[in-house]
């Protein structure tokens, strides 16, 4: 299929690898050889690196463009009203840092092995013949657990293994591609497991401490350390269509078997879910992604509530002013981003954002410059996904614009991401 991504090349979609039969020993189970697997093929990453998701197909990493049109379907905002209680609690930045052992103290039993394609015996605490493994974690005391969604892959059912050895059989509620989240549910929690907390991805900053747990290549409640090496990275869906915005770069070693599993900030609170590495040799080679928390939030909130998910969405297109773009448009040393195309029977549209007049002119005169969204400066189309990310669909929203060089607010109400929209098609 030929890419819709310029600089990069599509990677060949490969089947995930098939699961030796794991030994029958009770709480213990190896959902591959302790060997690096290698799933993915050839990427544009300076040379023959190798891509993948963590446990199920590869997927492309997106070399970064910020001349690139981007469509903005954004999705994030609060879990819900249990975990979201949990979220709002939370202690705010610059919060006390926890020693690497204590964040695992307190997160491990919440951390949790993700299983599917296998026959539970829950009694006797095995699962045999499972087809892929990966991590997930605990959210609520009702039982919901956060994965990704190409860890379950369609399956409906998943085995859940706990800290203390037990398995339950888990439903899955949902599953979305576009943003690769999938909810699960138990029908109750072993006693001692206490729920992650969330914290905003949003305030992340470069050289932030982090601690990934999960279990990579089916060891266990493996805990890495290290730090956001690098923000604002695209990577592509497991849909293929769909560009996974403000994804974190982080230099903990993960590997196959981390998908699924959260990445903690220093304080023990829950940042993102990692999902794709890339690698030249198949393993960690100190670049690994998580989609961000504020991205999965509301995704996983809408799956909880009405088992679908729902993508808070303006519908348009745009490109960064960069100083030549600037300049071009009479507005040197302005930031913001001018909107290239609204896409029709959008909120932005209804809203009466304006678009270009030719939206494949080099410089996309007539265009809006958005300089704001919800009272935050925009520089570009990252800032606007960010500044949508925690907000739900239906929330009202503000977009201050420069048009004819007045600045103008409109607010209006997000939309849902019609399912055919991706990033190709704003």
């Amino acid at each position: 299929m030929e890419s819709p991504y310029p600089n990069t090349e599509t990677t060949r979609q490969m089947p995930r690898p098939e699961a030796p039969e794991p030994p029958r020993r009770r709480g213990m189970r190896l959902a591959m050889p302790l060997t690096a697997a290698v799933i993915g093929g050839v990427v544009a990453l300076g040379g023959a690196a190798v891509t993948g998701n963590l446990g199920g197909e590869q997927t492309t990493i997106l070399r970064e463009n910020p001349n690139q049109n981007a469509a903005i379907a954004t999705d994030s905002t609060p879990l819900p009203e249990e975990a979201a209680a949990a979220a709002e609690s939370d202690m705010p930045a610059g919060a006390e840092s926890l020693s690497v052992q204590e964040i695992v103290r307190r997160t491990a039993p919440a951390v949790v092995e993700v299983s599917v394609g296998g026959q539970i015996d829950e009694l006797q605490g095995v699962v045999e013949n499972q087809q892929a493994l990966g991590s997930g974690f605990v959210i609520d005391d009702s039982g919901h657990i956060l994965t990704n969604q190409h860890v379950v892959n369609g399956f409906t059912a998943a085995a859940i293994t706990f800290a203390d050895g037990s398995i339950f059989k888990a439903e899955v509620l949902g599953e979305d591609a576009s943003t690769d989240v999938a909810v699960l549910k138990v029908s109750s929690l072993p006693d001692g497991v206490t729920p992650v907390t969330f914290a905003t991805s949003a305030n992340l900053q470069v050289g932030d401490s982090v601690v990934a747990v999960g279990n990579p290549l089916g060891q266990e409640r493996t805990a890495t350390t290290g730090i956001v090496s690098a923000l604002e990275r695209v990577i592509v869906a497991p849909d293929n269509l769909t560009a996974i915005q403000n994804a974190i770069q982080t230099d903990a070693a993960i590997n196959q078997g981390n998908s699924g599993g959260p990445l903690f900030d220093q304080a023990g609170r829950v940042i993102g879910i990692n999902s794709q590495i890339a690698t030249r040799g198949g393993g960690s080679d100190g670049i690994g992604f998580a989609v961000p928390i504020d991205t999965v939030r509301p995704v996983a909130e809408s799956i909880i509530e009405t088992g679908r998910p729902a993508h808070a969405w303006i519908g348009i297109s745009g490109r960064p002013l960069n100083p030549p773009l600037a300049k071009a448009l009479d507005l040197s040393g302005q930031r913001g981003v001018a909107i290239v195309e609204v896409e029709d029977g959008s909120p932005g549209a209804d809203a009466g954002l304006e678009g270009a007049t030719d939206p494949d002119a080099a410089v996309p005169a007539g265009a809006d410059i958005i300089v704001e969204v919800a009272e935050q400066e925009i520089g570009d189309m990252a800032d606007v996904s960010r500044a949508v990310s925690g907000r739900r669909v239906g929330d009202e929203i503000s977009v201050t614009v420069l048009r004819d060089g007045e600045r103008q607010e409109l607010t209006f109400e997000l939309g849902n991401r019609p399912t055919n929209i991706g990033i190709d098609q704003p």
